[in-house]
């Protein structure tokens, strides 16, 4: 097969092919982020619900491991998920990431509460916690890979910010819905079966995506993984050896991502949790602190959306060292304002943050899938993932064991700007621009090497 006819599919695809692709890619990336978001917004009624009433601070604590736990298995989704995808097709992941989530969050509105089954409840709900973590491990990476692998060589940043716009889409539409709950029910209400409503939107939102996803055709990429597979009896098989025989082989893009994915999972934790918690430590009171992260998360949006070209047009690298700097020159000042108690000081201090940090997301995101090559692409771009969502997973911790520590508010936004510092010397030093193949060798080879 010639290259003209490998590279047929990429430009005879027409542009509403492409645009129902990209909405079949990231509905499953909405849905994941969805539940991610109102499980915040819903954590205190989650934790009378389901844990013993009488320690409500145990209770509350248990509400946030069970939430945790969803972060710590989401590399085993990497490593069992997205290995269908890289030998059954991109396709199978889609549909089996958004069917895994969407039951899961469903489940969660059914579990009956701990006065009614005890200590059952919260074992369904870690466990239900379990199946949303797995599927999240592989979803980002099997739809990033999707849309890389559909998309013209010289759009493949623009087509991969919409996961971007997704993800950011969900936590406004998940916080919005949590809240506006929260003030329309009485009390009474939202406890006996209001917090349920959030979880049990999420399975006609499944139906919904697993409707648009029904006629996916497999990437052009995959197609001729497969022919080359069917042809190669020595290709080894999906086995654990395999498994590991793959780490090892992409070590150096594994690591390379982690060394500015990791700032990436820092500053989505700063921007969607981080910031706020500090402004309701400092004065600010409920409504305008969830104001200012609704403006914050729609600004996010507006940016990705009039930036996710740029990475085509003038390359990752530049957008990746100039995204991180301003944020590591942002950042200090963000929590300063965000201290001051005042509406418009603590919403210019969110800005200053979210804007670059939406300019940054694109290039983060596309390097997920860009910096391996394509018959291990969503395997090994899942465990490089989720390995740095890890990481932001203990920021909570981390920043209030830094704040008691050192005694200062600062010490957390200056461990940040030191990861921002680290991300950038990691670009400066090792990432190379990918190479403009459409087809077999996408990605920094010399990172691979």
């Amino acid at each position: 097969m010639s290259n003209e006819n490998m590279d047929a599919p990429r430009r005879t695809a027409k542009e509403p092919s492409l645009r129902r692709t990209v909405v079949a890619a990231s509905i499953g990336n909405f849905v994941e982020w969805y539940e991610f978001a109102v499980y915040g917004v819903v954590a205190a009624f989650i934790s009378v619900a389901m844990f013993p009433a009488d320690d409500p601070t145990a209770a509350m604590l248990n509400t946030w491991a069970a939430y945790g736990i969803a972060f710590l298995v989401r590399p085993v989704g990497g490593v069992i998920l997205a290995r269908v995808g890289d030998r059954y097709g991109r396709r199978h992941i889609l549909y089996v990431t958004i069917t895994m989530m969407s039951v899961a969050t469903f489940s969660i509105a059914l579990i009956p509460t701990y006065a009614t089954i005890g200590i059952a409840a919260p074992i369904l709900l870690i466990c239900a916690r379990i199946c949303q973590g797995i599927a999240a491990g592989g979803e980002l990476a099997g739809a990033a890979a999707f849309l890389y692998e559909h998309s013209p060589a010289d759009r493949r940043a623009r087509t991969i910010s919409f996961l971007g716009v997704s993800t950011f889409c969900a936590m406004v539409l998940g916080s919005l819905l949590g809240t506006v709950l929260t003030v329309a029910l009485p009390a009474d209400a939202m406890q006996s079966w209001g917090w349920r409503v959030v979880f049990a939107t999420a399975l006609p939102l499944g139906f919904v995506g697993l409707y648009i996803r029904r006629s996916l055709e497999e990437t052009p990429e995959f197609r001729q993984l497969h022919e080359k597979r069917a042809a190669d009896v020595t290709e080894p098989s999906p086995s654990p050896e395999g498994f590991w025989l793959t780490m090892r082989e992409n070590r150096r893009a594994i690591f390379l991502y982690l060394g500015f994915g990791s700032f990436y999972s820092i500053a989505i934790y700063v921007s969607v949790a981080a910031y706020l918690a500090f402004m309701l430590a400092n004065g600010f009171s409920e409504r305008s602190a969830l104001t200012i992260n609704t403006l914050s998360g729609l600004v996010i949006i507006v940016g990705i959306l009039l930036s996710g070209g740029l990475a085509d047009r003038i390359g990752r690298k530049p957008i990746l060292i100039s995204g991180a700097s301003a944020m590591a020159v942002a950042v200090v000042p963000t929590f300063l304002l965000g201290s001051t108690g005042t509406f418009a000081l603590g919403l210019l201090g969110a800005l200053i943050f979210v804007i670059p940090l939406s300019v940054f997301i694109t290039p983060a995101v596309i390097n997920v899938v860009e910096l391996f090559p394509t018959k291990v692409r969503v395997t090994a771009g899942a465990v490089a993932y989720n390995l740095t969502v890890i990481v932001g997973g203990f920021m909570p911790f981390i920043a209030v064991w830094l704040t008691q520590a050192t005694g200062s508010t600062l010490a957390f936004p200056l461990f940040v700007a030191s990861t921002a510092v680290l991300a950038i010397t990691v670009v400066l030093v090792w990432y190379r621009e990918p190479k403009d193949d459409r087809v077999s060798t996408p990605g920094v080879e010399e990172a691979r090497r």
